[in-house]
């Protein structure tokens, strides 16, 4: 059973959700920063390049976005939720001596919806394969066939689903997609969540007549209502808000699309902040640690770099009670675990690298992947698994549609420039004195020499230091004065 805890200060929506107490799943959003992912904009094209196959989109926004002839031509719907085509219907769609200039120009509108927020120097990544989720389903306004969820493994459910699909009445160019949540539900609800969309598609239609591009036309929820769409079921405990004004728009918003959960939804009327009082506050200052360790006393180690995010296992103080490969085996299994919940709480994406202690048993490496495997199924975002190689190292994909949670609350120290480093105190002496000597022979005035450094560095100089200094007064007959300046980075040095 879950609880989804929602908290509202200081400009910042913050949502935790816990199974069994323990925290799941956290999403932060600044409420001035809205994400992009999702909305719909009515766009022009300013240039096409076929050498990379895409096209640049002004939508609006200060970076343009770019369009992949790949979400231009019709093919398979690639939503987390869909059902691929067979393989030979999706060769029929899909020409590759088609170039994009043959499909978009310079100077044309597009209807374009965002699929990923833009990313360090790349554009938002957009799509002209517009898809609108429900509670229930999505609504595919560009596509005319039906499809479940992959994650639905039932076949007679898969089979009871498509029938209801089937049976909805659409406009012939659309089509609709089951989700996950539809597991058990009846025409009923996917009825009112046909209606819901279809209302939001004609909006979408009617504005982008009207409006002259660039024009955003459709904004997708923001946190607080995609979570009671997307989260708020059956296994839901409580909804718990702690702002007034928050409360009752989430229960209105619940009413409308899932009445039979309205009374979930509850306000936090206690003077113990909302996140304290269920001992949340301490699990997401960890969210923010390199090292996470793990119940058993191994630990792992999380590094994120621009292009892959380097996981590393170690037994740490573990050390078993039998032999050294069930040691190893019990710390990887518990790794394995963690791994999942961390990547889905820390929203980081893209090539993920996992480092397993070694481990001899074949038949052990294929059960610890399995439970790797399994942990990830409730994550919402695609993952791809490669097996152990030999190096006993899992290389996987984790799909990357915003900002990791890491980079939307912190930025680059302005101290180190985001090396995590600094150069140490030996080592600025060492540049100081070589810089120095350099000034000395380029300036051959005999005037007096001001050294300005940091305070550590200053008092190296003037103590353990001090005879460097002195031999240079004496090989050059020059005075030399040392400067403390607190104003300068620890690797700054100016001489005067």
């Amino acid at each position: 059973m879950q609880d989804i805890l929602i908290n509202i200060e200081a400009g910042e929506r913050r949502v935790a959700i816990l199974r069994d107490k323990k925290l799941e799943w956290y999403f932060v959003e600044r409420i001035t920063e809205k994400r992009i992912v999702g909305n719909v904009y009515k766009g022009v094209v300013t240039s096409v390049l076929n050498g990379m196959g895409a096209a640049f989109v002004d939508f609006g926004l200060e970076k343009n976005g770019f369009l992949y002839i790949d979400d231009i031509i019709p093919q398979e719907i690639e939503d987390e939720d869909a059902e691929p085509l067979p393989k030979e219907k999706a060769k029929r769609h899909h020409n590759h001596s088609t170039k994009i200039s043959d499909i978009v120009k310079k100077g044309q509108e597009v209807l374009v919806q965002v699929e990923k927020e833009p990313l360090g120097t790349k554009g938002a990544r957009l799509t002209t394969h517009i898809s609108l989720p429900g509670r229930y389903l999505v609504l595919m306004p560009t596509s005319k066939r039906h499809g479940v969820s992959r994650k639905i493994k039932d076949d007679k459910e898969r089979l009871r689903i498509k029938t209801i699909l089937n049976e909805i009445k659409l406009p012939e160019e659309m089509g609709l997609v089951a989700r996950t949540a539809a597991e058990g539900c009846d025409k009923r609800d996917f009825l009112r969540d046909v209606s819901y969309l279809l209302d939001t598609y004609n909006r979408i239609h009617k504005a982008s007549k009207k409006e002259t591009a660039p024009a955003l036309l459709f904004e997708e929820l923001d946190l607080g209502l995609k979570i009671i769409r997307d989260f708020l079921n059956q296994d839901t405990l409580s909804v718990v808000v702690d702002e007034k004004q928050e409360f009752k728009r989430l229960k209105v918003f619940t009413q409308r699309i899932v009445p039979k959960y309205r009374n979930k939804v509850n306000f936090h009327n206690d003077n113990v902040p909302l996140f304290e009082k269920h001992n949340v506050e301490k699990e997401i200052d960890k969210l923010f640690e390199r090292k996470i360790f793990l119940k058993c006393g191994g630990y792992i180690t999380i590094e994120q770099t621009e292009g892959m995010i380097a996981i590393d296992v170690n037994s740490g103080r573990f050390t078993g009670k039998r032999n050294l490969e069930d040691t190893i085996f019990k710390v990887n299994k518990e790794a394995a675990e963690e791994i999942a919940r961390q990547l889905r709480l820390r929203d980081i994406g893209g090539i993920v690298i996992i480092d397993f202690i070694d481990m001899e048993s074949s038949g052990r490496r294929k059960e610890t992947l399995f439970i790797l495997q399994n942990a990830l199924k409730k994550d919402k975002a695609r993952t791809n698994i490669i097996s152990f190689s030999e190096l006993n190292i899992v290389e996987m994909t984790r799909q990357r549609v915003r900002k990791s949670l890491e980079s939307v609350s912190y930025e680059n120290c302005p101290y180190c420039q985001g090396k995590g480093m600094v150069k140490s105190d030996e080592a600025m002496v060492t540049s100081v004195l070589r810089k120095l000597r350099s000034f000395i022979k380029s300036n051959r005035k005999k005037q007096l020499i001001e050294v300005h450094v940091h305070p550590r560095i200053a008092q190296r100089l003037v103590n353990q230091d001090a005879l460097a200094i002195d031999s240079l007064k004496r090989l050059f007959r020059r005075r030399i004065s040392v400067v403390s300046d607190d104003t300068l980075h620890i690797e700054e040095s100016r001489i005067k």
